[in-house]
C-alpha cells in the first residue's frame, strides 16, 4: 500500500514580509542545528521561522542565489511579500524548501 501523492508535497506558508534572514557557517555553534533561519512577519502580525540544513532539517539546503534573493526581499521589504513552501522536520520544524515572491505594487492613482 502506498501513501497518498499529497503526503509528501510541499505545505504553503502564509503570506508575509521577510523579516530577518540568519546565516550559520560552518564554524558557528548553532550550524550544526540549522545552517539557516527565514523569519517572515506574517500578515497577522505572527512571527514564523523556517530553518534550513543542519540536524533539524537535513538534506533541506538553500542555494546561495536563494539566500541571495532572501536578503534583496529583506531590503525591500515593504514592497516584496513572500509565501514560504516548506516540509516538517525534526521537532516539528518548518524546514524551508522554496519560496514565491511577489511584488506589493501600489494602486495606479494612489
Amino acid at each position: 500500500m502506498s501513501a497518498p501523492a499529497t503526503t509528501f508535497a510541499d505545505s504553503a506558508g502564509s503570506i508575509g514580509n521577510v523579516d530577518a534572514v540568519t546565516v550559520y557557517e560552518s564554524s558557528s555553534d548553532d550550524y550544526a542545528m540549522a545552517n539557516g533561519v527565514l523569519s517572515v512577519r506574517e500578515k497577522s502580525g505572527t512571527k514564523r521561522d523556517y530553518k534550513w540544513g543542519g540536524s533539524l532539517c537535513p538534506g533541506r539546503n538553500v542555494s546561495a542565489d536563494s539566500i541571495s534573493m532572501l536578503f534583496d526581499a529583506l531590503r525591500s521589504q515593504t514592497q516584496v511579500e513572500i509565501v514560504p513552501s516548506y516540509k516538517v522536520g525534526n521537532g516539528a520544524t518548518r524546514c524551508l524548501t522554496g519560496f514565491k515572491l511577489s511584488f506589493d505594487r501600489p494602486e495606479a492613482g494612489g
